[in-house]
């Protein structure tokens, strides 16, 4: 007697899971991105985002979405359509230059003249 659970799992079509990750590697796997962050090199992973450099007027944000997965797969062909507006970067360095985003450009400006005069 065949194996049902096997069987099932051959012909089952991709979930949205599966086609937005195997999406995600394949872009980051263009030649603007290298399959690392921009900032550490890291190799690319779990946890790894592609950044907006720039939004444009009426394109949907993460937040328009019930699920990372269909963000996915909704702004990863913008990206392989245009990527120099984004960015590859790993979970903590996308953390980072989210938080560095809220800062005035001037006060974010003193706070690197510090951190370039520190040893």
């Amino acid at each position: 007697m065949p194996n049902t659970y096997l069987m099932k799992k051959v012909w089952t079509m991709p979930s949205k899971v599966e086609e937005a990750y195997k999406l995600k590697r394949k872009v980051a796997g263009m030649k603007q991105f290298d399959l690392k962050c921009r900032v550490c090199h890291k190799k690319y992973g779990k946890n790894f985002t592609f950044h907006h450099k720039k939004y444009v007027t009426g394109e949907q944000i993460y937040k328009d979405f019930r699920s990372t997965h269909d963000y996915n797969l909704y702004i990863l062909p913008r990206i392989e359509q245009d990527p120099n507006r984004f960015v590859l970067l790993c979970g903590a360095h996308h953390t980072l230059v989210e938080k560095l985003k809220r800062f005035k450009k001037d006060k974010l400006k003193r706070l690197f003249d510090v951190v370039n005069e520190s040893e």
